[in-house]
């Protein structure tokens, strides 16, 4: 094979192009930090990488439900706690109202604070958490209790229900882990409803075993409060704990990808400075080849 001078010019732009795709792809690693840009720089690092983001993805989102949950069920937390210290004021009236050292008028005003200890009972059964109602099942954008005055006398004599609120939603936090969100409004509040209405018409009635019997109905009634209160505060440390794996697992999962996509600097940055004197050593020979074609041509 008879080397030319206009093949050697070829070759030594070949090369050139060659040293000089090397350096942009080294000088993109390394101004990225990333071990590569497109699918075709890495197909096998890609499809790892690729996966890697979408189970990051799907915990964020699970620490997004986990977030929401959390903060539902402190919202829960406050109102049975409300809850539970409006049922102990109605137990207190109920037992001074039991004893002979009160008369008429004091066993009335009793029965008047009582009748608004149940309207403040009903206001915290209507609770809501970012603007869904938390005590009534899925249907969540009615209020799920209303005070009913069905004699029209100006006295509440009973609570009326939407209906459903016994419903569980559940939420799940990571695969094969989920939560019971809500409370049940009724098995919660509706005894107290009851206890309180009870209370206070024995306290209307100025009849001491009437308002003796009526006191175990609300301690019957704040034991359920109470017991709703503890299953909740149950439930949110299942989620504190599963938002605790959740985010150590992103911890992993980033440093996984972390080591599929990262660029090693210290390496990136050795291999460019090889590939730059490199360059410039094939920009030189390849001068000298050309230099010296444009030489020939002229002597011929």
């Amino acid at each position: 094979m008879r080397i030319t001078q206009q093949l050697m010019t070829d070759n030594a732009i070949k090369y050139m192009n060659e040293n000089l795709n090397r350096l942009y792809d080294l000088q993109e690693r390394a101004a990225s930090g990333k071990e590569f840009q497109r699918p075709s720089d890495s197909p096998s690092g890609f499809v790892a990488s690729f996966n890697l983001r979408s189970t990051l993805s799907a915990s964020t989102a699970y620490l997004d439900t986990i977030a929401n949950t959390d903060s539902w069920m402190t919202t829960t937390d406050f109102s049975l706690n409300q809850a539970v210290q409006l049922a102990k004021r109605a137990i207190t009236l109920t037992q001074q109202g039991a004893t002979d050292t009160v008369g008429d008028d004091q066993r009335s005003a009793y029965a008047a604070e009582l009748d608004i200890i149940l309207q403040q009972v009903v206001n915290v059964a209507n609770s809501t958490h970012e603007g869904k109602y938390i005590f009534a099942g899925f249907k969540t954008q009615n209020p799920p209790f209303t005070l009913v005055d069905s004699d029209s006398d100006g006295k509440y004599d009973s609570v009326s229900n939407t209906g459903g609120i016994d419903e569980t939603i559940t939420r799940i936090l990571s695969p094969g882990v989920s939560v019971s969100l809500n409370t049940d409004g009724q098995s919660t509040f509706s005894p107290l409803f009851q206890a309180i209405i009870s209370a206070r018409d024995a306290l209307q009635s100025n009849v001491i075993t009437q308002i003796q019997s009526a006191l175990t109905p609300l301690e019957d009634a704040l034991q359920k409060v109470n017991e709703s209160m503890t299953t909740n505060g149950a439930r949110q440390k299942q989620v504190r704990l599963a938002k605790d794996r959740v985010e150590k697992a992103q911890v992993e999962l980033k440093s996984m990808l972390s080591a599929k996509e990262d660029v090693n600097m210290t390496e990136a940055l050795s291999y460019l400075q090889q590939q730059q004197t490199i360059y410039q050593m094939v920009l030189e020979v390849g001068q000298r080849a050309i230099s010296a074609m444009s030489l020939f041509d002229l002597l011929s």
